[in-house]
């Protein structure tokens, strides 16, 4: 084959190059004068530019600079090659991509085959994409679809060239063995991605449009590629998600059915009749509009809580979306709600009973004394509650003080008692004066 380095007119070209810088110092005074050329043409091209892009397309403009500026530089090494004298080094050094005829037509070939795969694949998934609008055919089904194309046709065009090129098979299967043992160590979570997007491609465990929760991640399915799968929240986050981590955690998909049951939990007083309770909240939804009449909906006692008794509402959506469940759920809660208030049913908060057991005494306040009743205690508590003392401190001695108070202002004092602190009084008054002080001689 015949190359541009062996016809006539390159070398003339060359030798008259040669012949005009001969000299050391001419050669310098070249190569200055070509990276002075180059810079100004560079330059031009791109401030002309510029201009250019206003009028045209700018990415036909910046094609154009790239392959004028590709141009330019050729030739300029061209050039700066002859006046040195190294082109047997540069046609040494390039003597690799010199073909024959026959691996030109190889190449050629290779190239036409590759290229028919690739327009014939986009071809099908075209086709594909038509083919939904008149058949019911899933987006999910046409990526599978897609993909399953691609494989056949990369296959066998595969095997075309290997063959065609004279590759030993065994060595393919060699040199992949040695190469899948390092990307596999290279790329491990890569790889194990795309194994899992295939995995779910073909397992399907939600489509296109689906409402899923996939690892702490809620939203709506938008895309499934072989890599990753894209989710948009109701947040209007868009988020991709790994395949891989996908199949190791658990999938929630609330699109797989036409319906979706709710739960919704509240709390009765513990002097409430449940049954009617949970009568008259059967009733509430049953009248909601957003709850399926059936499966009815139902109440379930779910357990004895501290301040409550727990009744779990349970009821149904025939359209499951987010946004059907958000006005589902605040539906059942006014409803349930307005009900019980109509009822005199009460929804407690979290409370504390003080309660004394008669086998005991009743309730004890400090230092042993009763109280006089049970209404009196709860009013003194009461009373310590409403003012600035801290509730979470004993209120043991502040009931005895405020007893005592109490019993002392309303004159309800008994005589007696009074009258032995008078003389206990006294007696400490008289010995606090007559005593004399302890002789410190009589203490040792």
């Amino acid at each position: 084959m015949i190359t541009p380095l062996q016809l006539p007119w390159y070398w003339q070209s060359i030798d008259a190059i040669q012949s005009a810088f001969g000299s050391t110092r001419s050669k310098y005074a070249a190569t200055v004068g070509s990276i002075l050329v180059f810079v100004l043409f560079v330059g031009f091209i791109y401030r002309f530019g510029r201009q250019l892009k206003h009028e045209y397309n700018a990415d036909a403009v910046e094609a154009v600079q790239s392959f004028l500026v590709t141009t330019i530089a050729i030739l300029v090494s061209g050039f700066l090659v002859a006046v040195w004298r190294i082109s047997n080094e540069v046609i040494e050094a390039l003597s690799f991509l010199l073909f024959t005829p026959e691996q030109g037509i190889k190449a050629l070939v290779t190239f036409i085959v590759f290229a028919g795969a690739i327009t014939v694949t986009r071809l099908t998934k075209r086709s594909i994409k038509y083919g939904a609008g008149r058949v019911a055919i899933t987006p999910h089904q046409r990526e599978v679809a897609h993909h399953a194309v691609q494989i056949a046709i990369l296959v066998p065009t595969l095997a075309f060239v290997t063959t065609l090129w004279g590759i030993p098979v065994t060595n393919i299967f060699v040199g992949a063995g040695v190469l899948g043992i390092v990307l596999g160590f290279a790329a491990r979570k890569t790889l194990s991605g795309i194994l899992s997007g295939f995995v779910i491609l073909f397992a399907r465990p939600f489509e296109i449009g689906d409402w899923v929760t996939v690892a702490d991640r809620e939203g709506i399915v938008t895309d499934i590629t072989v890599y990753n799968t894209q989710i948009r929240t109701f947040n209007e986050e868009h988020v991709q998600v790994p395949n891989d981590l996908i199949t190791e955690n658990e999938v929630v998909n609330y699109s797989k059915t036409n319906r979706l049951r709710l739960e919704t939990v509240v709390g009765v007083d513990y002097e409430t009749d449940v049954g009617d309770a949970a009568r008259i909240a059967i009733g509430a939804m049953e009248r909601i509009e957003e709850v399926a009449a059936q499966p009815p909906p139902d109440v379930i006692r779910q357990e004895f809580a501290d301040s409550a008794i727990v009744l779990r509402l349970r009821y149904w959506i025939t359209t499951p979306s987010i946004q059907e469940r958000w006005r589902a759920q605040n539906a059942v809660v006014e409803s349930v709600k307005r009900a019980f208030e109509a009822e005199g049913i009460k929804i407690p908060f979290p409370q504390r009973e003080l309660m004394g057991r008669e086998e005991i005494g009743g309730l004890r306040l400090a230092k042993g004394r009763a109280a006089d009743s049970e209404d009196e205690y709860e009013s003194v508590v009461r009373r310590r509650r409403d003012s600035d003392t801290d509730v979470s401190e004993p209120v043991e001695d502040d009931v005895e003080e405020s007893l005592d108070e109490k019993r002392v202002t309303e004159g309800d004092v008994d005589e007696e008692l009074k009258g032995e602190m008078d003389e206990e009084i006294e007696s400490g008054v008289d010995e606090s004066v007559t005593d004399p002080p302890a002789d410190e001689d009589a203490v040792r």
